[in-house]
């Protein structure tokens, strides 16, 4: 659906709302004149009738003006549409099923005539009515926070997130998407309850949106809200492995002197030398060190290894730019899989990054933090796009 057509909906319901209200309202004064005053005061109740359509149809706007406030996408994470307020959920058939069962049971106390079979429809139709009506109480007052959150998640991949629930209530995830969870026990206290959030696409998720619920006490209706519930920490989610695309180097001539050196662990042995800012663990010497008394390391033949430097360019497309950091993610992690260092620099909210990346942990969260170039071209639809946009990719023979 085009944003016109998004925009016009809304501004249709909120127009027809206010006219049907406003009928409703004229219509009821003129009734309630009409049978108050008697019909000779026709002209003054249709008058009336007009001013309280009028101010039916203001009231009426002025509410969903409120209401779609509230719940406007761009203040819901992920762009969707929240219920704050308070409303039912799969109503029709509790509701529909309780009418039809308290006019059957009105039906047959009529045609018996019976003082008990009255009696038992009465307390038939208070029970209904209370299971419909009291899980108001419980959902409006259910409170939800998140105690505990991980750091990295990946797309396509549960994520557990610990919460604390003020009451019975059912969880449903909204955005990410997720199993449904309830959080049992008593029907006081507090109790912790784990959540299960699908997120569909890569990002740094700092909230979560979900819908608590209520049934009690009869599990006749439930009612719920939807609510924001932030996060302890952000939640990097890195993007699925993909297909890694080919990584095209450049000629010998045109490298250079490399501005970045790394050590390496890579080469013969040449001997030991004093520990410098920089050394890995592994290469130290253990029993240099214990008979020196200072931290000593191996030195390899081969003491410097050329990083490969990426810099990313995703496309301003979310599905395009998906594709590319899913390729971007395979071909990297295999280069850091085999120990190679790589540099990797992004577009991110706060402007261009190049940073070396440590691990795949690290490239995930360089890559769920990446955003797209309003100039990067996006593929065509249905191909599978370039390989990874890669403007220097510097390689270099041991020295």
């Amino acid at each position: 659906m085009s944003p016109e057509g998004s925009d016009r909906r809304p501004l249709l319901r909120r127009t027809v709302s206010a006219i049907a209200t406003g009928l409703v309202a004229g219509v009821c004064v003129v009734f309630v004149i009409r049978a108050v005053f008697g019909p000779a005061v026709v002209v003054v109740g249709a008058a009336v009738g007009l001013v309280a359509t009028l101010a039916g149809a203001l009231v009426s706007w002025g509410v969903f003006a409120r209401r779609s406030a509230r719940s406007d996408p761009r203040r819901s994470p992920g762009g969707i549409r929240l219920r704050a307020r308070l409303h039912p959920v799969a109503w029709p058939a509790p509701v529909l099923g309780s009418v039809v069962a308290v006019l059957a049971w009105a039906g047959v106390a009529h045609s018996s005539g019976s003082g008990w079979v009255q009696a038992v429809g009465a307390l038939l139709a208070a029970v209904l009515v209370i299971g419909l009506l009291a899980p108001i109480i419980p959902a409006r007052s259910a409170g939800l926070t998140c105690t505990a959150s991980p750091s990295d998640g990946q797309a396509g991949r549960p994520v557990p997130v610990t919460m604390e629930a003020s009451g019975p209530i059912r969880i449903r995830p909204r955005q990410p998407v997720g199993p449904v969870a309830r959080a049992a026990g008593p029907f006081r206290g507090p109790r912790t309850v784990e959540v299960e959030f699908v997120p569909a696409r890569r990002g740094v998720i700092g909230e979560v949106a979900v819908e608590v619920a209520s049934c009690a006490p009869f599990g006749l209706l439930w009612w719920g809200r939807e609510i924001r519930v932030p996060l302890p920490r952000p939640l990097h989610v890195a993007p699925r492995l993909g297909q890694p695309g080919p990584l095209p180097s450049l000629p010998e001539s045109s490298i250079g002197d490399a501005p970045l050196r790394f050590p390496s662990g890579a080469g013969e042995p040449r001997g030991v030398r004093p520990y410098r800012p920089g050394d890995t663990r592994r290469s130290i010497h253990w029993p240099a060190t214990s008979h020196v008394g200072a931290l000593m390391v191996r030195e390899k033949e081969r003491q410097t290894d050329d990083p490969v430097v990426v810099d990313l360019t995703l496309p301003p497309d979310p599905v395009a730019a998906e594709a590319e950091s899913e390729r971007v993610m395979a071909a990297l992690a295999q280069i850091l899989v085999r120990g190679r260092p790589v540099v990797l620099g992004t577009v991110e909210a706060d402007g261009h990054v190049v940073r070396v990346v440590r691990d795949q942990i690290d490239l995930g969260r360089r890559l769920a933090r990446a955003v797209g170039s309003p100039s990067a071209g996006s593929p065509s639809a249905g191909s599978p796009g370039p390989p990874p946009t890669v403007d220097a990719v510097r390689r270099r023979g041991p020295t």
